[in-house]
């Protein structure tokens, strides 16, 4: 099987050299657990070890906030997309206006249509997974069959599976190995806010970083990894100045 190197020290060789090509994985955690910096790894070292284009389409942070943050860790963008290896595009989906019919989804694939990319990274699944469905799309895919006057009003449980469900169909069926992003409380017993992204993700990975006596330890633990013999301890995880590292316990200890 072929496989997509992160360039992360330490992980790629806890899943068989790399994320199988193609996959679409999601990276989960609590706020500040490093999930856009591992997802920038991803990005980064495709196109400046592997000569790959990278695609980061962000709901959240804007384009120069995330530039700003990746150089802290040693990761020039602005470089690499000077040279045509790399895309960032921040999408307001409170401003922007969308043609008749298009939705955010429809955005997203015509942008990878676009660059042509072979990794891509949506940072995050939450907002997008909150916009409105209109009851015909619904119907559309067989999810209703029709409003009634005892739905007036769609539930959002359903909206935000069919949003989720959906744009992870449009990464499976294009030729890219993607990263999406989820974000969850740090007590939740989901691996998702949306509570169907980590069923149809072909791999999990969950980032924590919590107390352990006196100090706060971040870790890494590989939930799920399809087609790879993966880890499955939990591994010790420090962010450097040279951006996040990967240890073994025996290693640490």
């Amino acid at each position: 099987m072929e496989r997509e190197p992160v360039g992360i020290k330490g992980f790629d060789e806890l899943v068989e050299g790399g994320f199988p090509k193609g996959n679409s994985i999601l990276v989960t955690g609590a706020p500040g657990t490093g999930k856009s910096i591992f997802s920038m790894h991803f990005l980064y070292n495709g196109a400046a070890q592997y000569g790959q284009r990278g695609l980061y389409i962000s709901f959240e942070q804007n384009i120069e906030d995330l530039y700003n943050q990746a150089e802290q860790f040693g990761m020039n963008f602005r470089e690499l997309e000077k040279q045509g290896l790399v895309r960032f595009i921040f999408i307001d989906i409170s401003q922007r206006q969308l043609a008749e019919g298009e939705t955010h989804i429809d955005l997203i694939r015509k942008e990878i249509q676009t660059f042509n990319p072979q990794r891509v990274v949506v940072d995050s699944l939450s907002p997008l997974a909150n916009i409105p469905v209109a009851a015909d799309e619904l119907m559309s895919y067989g999810l209703i069959s029709e409003i009634s006057t005892f739905m007036p009003v769609i539930p959002q449980e359903l909206v935000t599976r069919f949003q989720v469900h959906r744009l992870i169909m449009v990464l499976k069926k294009m030729p890219v190995t993607s990263i999406v992003i989820s974000e969850i409380p740090r007590d939740s017993k989901w691996l998702s806010a949306d509570h169907v992204s980590e069923f149809m993700a072909d791999g999990v990975i969950l980032l924590t970083y919590e107390q352990a006596e006196s100090a706060m330890n971040r870790t890494l633990s590989i939930e799920k990894m399809r087609a790879t013999k993966h880890e499955e301890s939990i591994m010790p995880m420090h962010i450097t100045s040279k951006g996040i590292v990967i240890k073994k316990p025996e290693d640490v200890l």
